[in-house]
């Protein structure tokens, strides 16, 4: 009699075991799928069907390639081919989804498909079981990284054009060693104020409210007495060019005398229009304007970034309007 429950135990744990096996297959979050030595499939599983769409005939011998995005499909072959002699089956592609109520609009995502043979007592493969692993957040993070690596590159290589072109200008009009290495020093110290914003979100951009005041914190300047306009973020490399020029602006309003300073702009789709205007404090010196009229200026705005600027005096009053063509 023991004998017959051991048995009838066994029995039905064997029963058991296909169902627990096909459970533990559908609860993973992977497509699984089987094919031939040949690479057809002769089996999918349900997530490969909810996901493509195709059901088990569909994808059975090399129907699942119409699933992979057609310009993925010569080199997943490729892979197929040299699978037998590598041992093994690794690849990224993007695989179709099937459209459903609320999936993304992208109708292809990045997959990693892997998979191992299962050999005969020949060593040669019997069977192929594999797995297609969802990585398309994965393989979004590895483009946004590929950006900022090129962005960074592309700021390294700005700074050091703008570096020689202060250097240069400098070396030209200083008066003495000592008044050039105070004139690189003072620009290498506005740079290294708009890079520390610049770096904070590099593909962002980097507000223009920031931009001026850091530069009037940077000379303890005190709060603009009018500081308004819409919010906008300045793509790096106009944030950078329009940053030195902001610098020149503070540096001849500190060497004038003058204290009161605001800012006001408006932005079209196509500019950015700023208007800068200040004011000398009581007992400073009239000047005729030079100072701010140095090639930085000049040169950054109307040169770099094609921009038009007016500067007006009015007694002890300057005025600095300056329009700015943003990128498209």
């Amino acid at each position: 009699m023991r004998h017959d429950a051991d048995r009838r135990e066994t029995d039905a744990a064997g029963e058991g075991d296909e169902p627990d096996f096909r459970r533990l297959i559908e609860s993973i979050p992977h497509l699984v799928w089987q094919a031939n030595p040949r690479g057809d499939w002769i089996w999918a599983s349900r997530q490969w069907t909810v996901f493509t769409g195709q059901n088990s005939g569909r994808s059975h011998g090399y129907g699942w390639l119409d699933a992979v995005h057609p310009e993925d499909r010569e080199h997943t072959l490729q892979a197929w081919q040299a699978a037998s002699r590598r041992g093994h089956l690794a690849i990224e592609h993007r695989l179709c989804r099937q459209p459903g109520e609320g999936a993304e609009s992208e109708s292809y995502l990045w997959f990693s498909t892997q998979a191992v043979p299962r050999r005969g007592s020949d060593g040669r493969p019997t069977s192929w079981f594999g797995t297609s692993t969802d990585i398309h957040a994965l393989y979004l993070m590895r483009e946004a990284q590929a950006r900022l690596l090129h962005e960074l590159q592309r700021q390294g290589r700005n700074n050091l054009a703008v570096i020689r072109g202060i250097v240069r200008r400098i070396a030209d009009t200083g008066q003495t060693a000592e008044d050039i290495v105070a004139h690189v020093d003072d620009r290498l110290a506005a740079m290294a104020r708009i890079q520390a914003e610049v770096s904070r979100e590099p593909l962002a951009g980097v507000a223009l409210e920031v931009l001026i005041r850091d530069e009037l914190s940077a000379h303890a300047l005190p709060e603009p007495c009018e500081l308004a306009g819409p919010p906008v973020r300045l793509p790096v490399e106009v944030a950078e060019k329009l940053g030195l020029a902001l610098h020149e602006l503070v540096v001849s309003a500190v060497l004038d005398g003058h204290e009161r300073i605001g800012a006001t702009w408006t932005v079209t789709p196509d500019h950015l229009t700023l208007v800068w205007h200040e004011r000398a404090r009581p007992g400073a010196p009239r000047t005729s304007g030079e100072t701010l009229r140095g090639e930085m200026l000049e040169r950054m705005l109307a040169y770099d970034l094609r921009a038009t600027t007016v500067v007006t005096e009015t007694g002890r009053e300057r005025r600095v309007i300056i329009v700015l063509p943003l990128p498209g």
